[in-house]
């Protein structure tokens, strides 16, 4: 959903089935190996970019409380991306919130970031593929790449060296028909991890 104003994206968490065991490069958030993961389709995040803020940073907001800080300082980085790459350089209003428990584990940062990048990009008109999306996502946080899609997903780790960030990207998986995966999950603790 967008408006002349701004845009709005949701984004599903996913839970790894193949890990990917860190990262070779943290800058460019390129993991150590590939993985795979199922997307959940009850836990998601909706987040609302308006850029045009007259403000001397971006001003995000998750769950109705403002973000200071090294977590408003993950979200600038990718908002700062998405400016260079469109040339435009307003900040926005980011608000966002989650059904499912922040930094309880659930990959809320990997749904957080995945409608951070989808927002961002149509909201300062910048038109990406999926797999560019999905790599953009992934700057954010890593696993974000995967919640780009649904189902099964892989996350390639990509080539090592210079065409490392263009090579790793997530992608959805075929599964048999009839096929109807699914996952149980129960919050115990919904506290921060």
């Amino acid at each position: 959903m967008s408006s002349a104003q701004g845009s709005t994206a949701i984004a599903h968490t996913n839970i790894a089935l193949v890990k990917y065991w860190g990262k070779r490069d943290a800058a460019l958030m390129l993991p150590a190996a590939s993985s795979v993961s199922l997307t959940l389709d009850a836990f998601y995040t909706t987040t609302s970019i308006e850029p045009g803020l007259d403000a001397a940073t971006d001003e995000v907001v998750l769950d109705g409380v403002a973000l200071h800080g090294g977590a408003l300082t993950k979200v600038v980085r990718l908002l700062d991306l998405v400016r260079e790459a469109t040339g435009r350089t307003e900040r926005a209003r980011v608000i966002s919130s989650n059904t499912v428990p922040t930094e309880a584990g659930l990959a809320s940062s990997a749904s957080a970031f995945a409608a951070l990048a989808g927002a961002a990009a149509h909201a300062y008109g910048w038109d990406l593929s999926p797999r560019d999306l999905s790599r953009l996502a992934r700057r954010g946080s890593g696993s974000a790449s995967r919640s780009i899609f649904g189902g099964l997903v892989r996350w390639r780790a990509g080539e090592q060296g210079p065409r490392g960030d263009e090579t790793s990207y997530a992608e959805p998986l075929p599964t048999a028909p009839g096929l109807d995966l699914g996952m149980a999950v129960v919050v115990l603790d919904p506290g921060v991890k």
